[in-house]
């Protein structure tokens, strides 16, 4: 699949096949991440994989819109590293951009994937650096949850109704 297509077939989607993924499957998805650009290339970036269904049933009950996550193979922990920010304005966007690049790879690997919101609200974020045992110099930003595709692709519910104007 090319970029373009991977681009405009990639949907969140929680419908999940009861079936187990790959373990390299999910480190060579998981590792796109790297690839991403970051502010001034500090790639505060850490990502932790989580198997055990007990983690995830923990993960589904710190959130409302999470209750999906126990149905899952695998989630994916995305958090940052504070001792490696340096522009902590940037710091958002440098998450984003290294997330898109994971749903990208999984949606080249015909594997659905979802991200779920979690940073800023720290209640959560504290129950899973607790839960996880986290450092303190690691902050949880959002959750992903990935499976094996199932069924055909929904189509895309484009909102926009602009035009591309040229000024």
């Amino acid at each position: 699949m090319d970029t373009l297509t991977s681009i405009k077939t990639r949907r969140s989607i929680r419908n999940y096949k009861d079936e187990t993924l790959d373990t390299n499957l999910i480190r060579e998805i998981v590792e796109y991440w790297l690839y991403a650009p970051s502010a001034h290339n500090e790639q505060a970036w850490k990502y932790y994989i989580i198997s055990k269904k007990e983690d995830r049933e923990f993960l589904s009950e710190v959130m409302e819109f999470w209750k999906m996550l126990p149905k899952a193979w695998w989630c994916i922990i995305a958090c940052f590293d504070n001792d490696c920010v340096r522009s902590p304005e940037f710091i958002q966007q440098d998450m984003w951009a290294s997330i898109q690049n994971i749903l990208l790879a999984a949606n080249e690997k015909w594997v659905w994937s979802v991200w779920l919101w979690l940073y800023p609200h720290e209640e959560p974020m504290n129950k899973i650096s607790q839960h996880f045992n986290l450092q303190e110099n690691i902050t949880p930003f959002a959750i992903i949850s990935m499976w094996i595709k199932e069924g055909d692709l929904p189509e895309k519910n484009l909102k926009s109704d602009w035009k591309i104007e040229i000024i």
